[in-house]
């Protein structure tokens, strides 16, 4: 009999909760029509409940997140987009990749040095390269060489183009610097810095003007704490990390400019009083952001095309509107054998 009681009582409870539950969800809908995609996308605090259940998860301990992992010392790093299978080398390049890549950038190298024009191609390493010491330790690497070390390995053998290889740079400067951000998956304004001065330096030899600027010409500044993207991603966005900054201590004469084209894009171009110094032209996609400060003042004039993979891939005619005296490439590490092979083929 008591038996009976109590799975009577369960049930009116549970019955009572559900039709709570629905009570709340018609009272929190935004719209004025019910169906189930109001009820997932514009109840009221939707976000708050996200915020308050992925900081229960990880308060209790929770590393895996979607496209996200927590390893150790609390550094995040990036699992989409093929990230973990170029940090396992479980997805190598073969030789016909290779060479496919190769013939198109020393066909590109050649048509563009025909017109005085030089061409660098730039890979930050991702940040699991360069702190792989932060990775949990469940995630083995499987295979013995990356991607990376496949492309600038064969360039090198069999290529003309000149591949900028930021590895050791930043290697060496992680050894007593934090150069990448915890919560995010780019460089911090010091891993540019490094990046930066590699890449003036492989121009320097045909352009002696473009010397780096020592670290001391500029002050390592903190401008406050902010949420950064794999905190975001991850539906943290109360979770903040430290921003700092190199502010020059010189004068810049800039002048930057830009222009929307119809598709959306933002298309920058920033003038230097300085005539004399060559004109550059950038591809680039997020990791050019904290390079640009570092290396516009040593042009005079640099136009900057945006691009990732999910948008589309722009075209190499800009290198024919432009007529700058050197061209660079950068691609992030994890989107190398994407978005080169898109960029190339446009």
């Amino acid at each position: 009999m008591t038996h009976h009681i109590r799975d009577k009582t369960s049930r009116i409870y549970s019955l009572v909760f559900s039709v709570l539950i629905l009570i709340l969800l018609f009272s929190f809908v935004k719209l004025q029509k019910f169906n189930l995609s109001a009820i997932s996308e514009n109840f009221r605090w939707r976000r708050e409940l996200i915020n308050f259940y992925t900081a229960c998860r990880l308060t209790v301990g929770d590393r895996v997140y979607n496209n996200a992992i927590i390893g150790r010392d609390d550094w995040f790093f990036f699992t989409g987009d093929r990230s973990m299978a170029n940090y396992q080398n479980t997805d190598s390049l073969n030789n016909k990749k290779l060479m496919n890549l190769k013939n198109k950038l020393d066909r590109l190298n050649a048509d563009l040095r025909a017109k005085g024009i030089a061409l660098l191609v730039v890979i930050p390493p991702d940040k699991s390269t360069i702190y792989p010491q932060y990775m949990p330790s469940e995630i083995p690497i499987l295979g013995h060489r990356t991607n990376l070390d496949q492309f600038v390995d064969y360039m090198n053998s069999h290529g003309d183009t000149f591949v900028v290889d930021l590895r050791p740079a930043l290697l060496d400067a992680s050894r007593s610097q934090v150069i990448y951000y915890k919560t995010d998956t780019h460089w911090n304004d010091l891993g540019a810095y490094y990046g930066y001065v590699k890449i003036l330096q492989s121009l320097e030899l045909d352009y002696p003007l473009l010397q780096p600027r020592p670290i001391s010409d500029f002050k390592y500044t903190y401008v406050g704490d902010s949420v950064h993207d794999l905190p975001l991603l991850m539906g943290l966005s109360k979770y903040t990390e430290e921003n700092w900054i190199l502010i020059p201590n010189f004068a810049n004469q800039l002048e930057e400019s830009g222009i929307v084209l119809p598709d959306g894009h933002y298309v920058r171009t920033v003038i230097n009083t300085d005539k004399q110094l060559p004109e550059l032209l950038v591809f680039g996609d997020s990791f050019y952001g904290s390079l640009a400060h570092f290396i516009e003042p040593h042009f005079s004039r640099v136009k900057t095309i945006p691009f990732t993979y999910e948008d589309g891939i722009w075209s190499l005619d800009w290198t024919q509107r432009e007529h700058p005296d050197i061209v660079i490439i950068e691609i992030v590490e994890r989107y190398l054998d994407i978005s080169l092979p898109m960029l190339l083929e446009n």
